[in-house]
């Protein structure tokens, strides 16, 4: 269910990012301020859930669920970029390349590294 709010929270924060910001500041300025946008939603989301997933789950269970969602979130991206929106493959590797300034790995990284920090942190502070 989190992961479902994770999607909706990008696609919205896309449309967004497109809809205001590409027009007023260029792309690349746009992909930057929306990616660390992203990440701040996705953060306070992961740890807000973290509070009802953590006591149940150990380490390597939350490991497991940002293993898991990321696998979805790649999964999901190449198949509707592919097959829905016909973008080809040359075009969907693009965007993680970093050093092209293309942020996706960041989103990629809170996505599989977040819930883990948080129920540790959440943990921690339990105690």
């Amino acid at each position: 269910m989190v992961w479902l709010l994770l999607l909706v929270i990008a696609m919205a924060a896309g449309a967004l990012r497109t809809a205001l910001l590409e027009p007023r500041i260029g792309e690349q300025p746009a992909h930057v301020i929306g990616t660390l946008a992203g990440i701040g939603l996705f953060g306070l989301v992961i740890w807000a859930a973290a509070g009802w997933i953590t006591p149940a789950l150990a380490r390597r269970d939350l490991l497991r669920v940002g293993i898991t969602w990321l696998a979805a979130t790649v999964i999901f991206e190449f198949a509707l970029g592919y097959y829905v929106l016909g973008k080809s493959w040359s075009t969907l590797v693009a965007d993680y390349n970093i050093f092209a300034g293309r942020l996706w790995v960041l989103v990629l990284l809170t996505v599989l590294l977040m819930p883990l920090l948080a129920g540790e942190l959440q943990r921690r502070g339990r105690r």
